[in-house]
């Protein structure tokens, strides 16, 4: 067995006992700590799609979240409607990719800052129309979504593992997608865009495309969430605050990786729940100080630093050894 298999197979076994470990955990903590890790993995797909855009793509969408109040407001809509949630949240889904190509179509056109701001534009002409659509989403109130007649502790749970597992077929979607001739042209993309159109790739297709794949897992956390909390607003569902949160996650974690967007929201939630609860007034000061340190000490984000130490060791450990077999 190579070397590199070998460490294939242990971060196999690393992942799969990581995904036991979550699978079991709700089984000896409270509903608080159930809630705690329930957001994580919910942050964990949001990053994960603004991995995808912006970590493999070079097209940050800091209005990206419109698809996840599409993706709420949606669900609210079919279930008031009479659908059942499972058949609700693919319905909006749905909604969100059609949205995404009509959408991406012309604004993918623009690049850097300028693509940015446009989807900021977009996200607040979609809240607006929500706002003021109130026969259809009940306006600027909100809405409420059927509540799940199911004690408390049963209710923490199915969020818990319906949010865990979106967070794991999100991850698995992406590592295919990467790794696919689809995700090498979404690469090639961010390297040099260009050049990509010379050699024959069709970059508005990509682009599109992987822009649909983002809005479809950010609308279906969207619709989960407002299942989850059963009322949603306007500037809840649109708020810009869920994609910074997710940007500053993925970057913490390590852009342009698969885990890179799980272990930030890991770290960002929890040392926000540790601000939130030891320093009540001065939480968001101390959620910015660790996260300027982390950004300072970390700045290839944790998975990024930990796979450049291990090919420095490595490349380090072969050039020994061929020293040792020239001498």
């Amino acid at each position: 067995m190579t070397p590199n298999n070998k460490k294939l197979n242990l971060n196999i076994v690393l992942i799969i006992a990581a995904i036991i470990i979550l699978i079991l955990l709700p089984n000896y903590i409270s509903g608080y700590y159930i809630r705690i890790l329930t957001a994580i993995f919910m942050y964990a797909v949001l990053s994960q799609c603004i991995n995808l855009m912006s970590g493999y793509m070079g097209y940050l969408p800091f209005g990206h979240v419109m698809f996840f109040g599409i993706g709420a407001y949606m669900t609210a809509i079919f279930m008031r409607s009479g659908l059942p949630f499972l058949a609700a949240m693919p319905l909006a889904a749905l909604s969100a990719i059609v949205a995404s190509i009509i959408l991406g179509l012309p604004v993918l056109r623009l690049r850097g800052h300028y693509f940015a701001i446009a989807t900021i534009g977009m996200n607040g002409a979609l809240m607006t129309v929500v706002q003021n659509a109130t026969g259809i989403t009940g306006g600027a109130r909100g809405t409420t979504l059927p509540i799940i007649m199911l004690p408390p502790g049963q209710v923490y749970s199915y969020f818990y593992f319906a949010f865990f597992t979106l967070m794991v077929l999100t991850a698995l979607a992406m590592y295919f997608i990467i790794n696919s001739k689809f995700g090498y042209g979404i690469r090639s993309i961010k390297a040099n865009e260009e050049a990509a159109n010379s050699m024959g790739i069709n970059t508005t297709y990509t682009k599109v495309s992987a822009w649909a794949v983002a809005a479809l897992f950010t609308s279906m956390v969207g619709g989960l969430y407002g299942y989850w909390m059963s009322f949603i607003a306007p500037d809840e569902v649109f708020d810009l605050m869920f994609i910074t949160n997710s940007i500053i996650m993925m970057l913490i974690g390590g852009a342009g990786t698969i885990l890179g967007p799980i272990v930030g929201a890991f770290i960002i939630e929890s040392v926000s729940e540790f601000a939130w609860s030891g320093f009540m007034e001065y939480h968001l000061a101390v959620l910015g100080i660790a996260t300027i340190m982390i950004v300072f000490f970390v700045p290839k984000g944790v998975i990024g630093t930990i796979t450049d130490k291990i090919r420095d060791r490595k490349i380090a450990a072969n050039k020994k050894a061929e020293v040792v077999t020239n001498g």
